[in-house]
């Protein structure tokens, strides 16, 4: 249980520095709206992003059978890109303008979730 919180903090502070980075493109007001922010991703990635990913794999089962799943990890992205827009758009206080700042922000949070995920993943281990 403490992983999670710690995890949501540094979530958090990377929404911080993520928005500091993208010159204005992404905006994010205050520590409350970035905490909020990242249970909000967190929870839209956990549970909406495995439904849209199954019905758009299905719906471009060709596409990915032609790339040889490379497709998939496209789709993956824009997915998350998706998620990171609308969560903005949800939220007050945390706005994301545009798609590429978007894309941008989900990639970034992407990369600080595996690293979370994997400071993180051996802890189960040593109970």
């Amino acid at each position: 249980m403490l992983s999670f919180f710690v995890r949501l903090i540094i979530n958090a502070a990377a929404l911080f520095f993520i928005a500091g980075a993208s010159g204005g493109a992404i905006q994010v007001n205050g520590a409350m709206t970035a905490l909020l922010a990242a249970l909000v991703l967190g929870v839209a990635n956990a549970l909406v992003k495995p439904i849209l990913m199954f019905i758009a794999a299905a719906l471009t089962l060709p596409l990915s059978c032609i790339t040889l799943g490379l497709w998939n990890l496209v789709l993956s992205l824009l997915l998350n890109a998706a998620i990171f827009f609308g969560v903005g758009r949800a939220l007050e206080g945390f706005e994301v303008r545009g798609f590429w700042p978007a894309l941008l922000g989900a990639l970034a949070m992407s990369v600080v979730n595996s690293l979370a995920s994997g400071l993180f993943s051996g802890e189960k281990e040593k109970k």
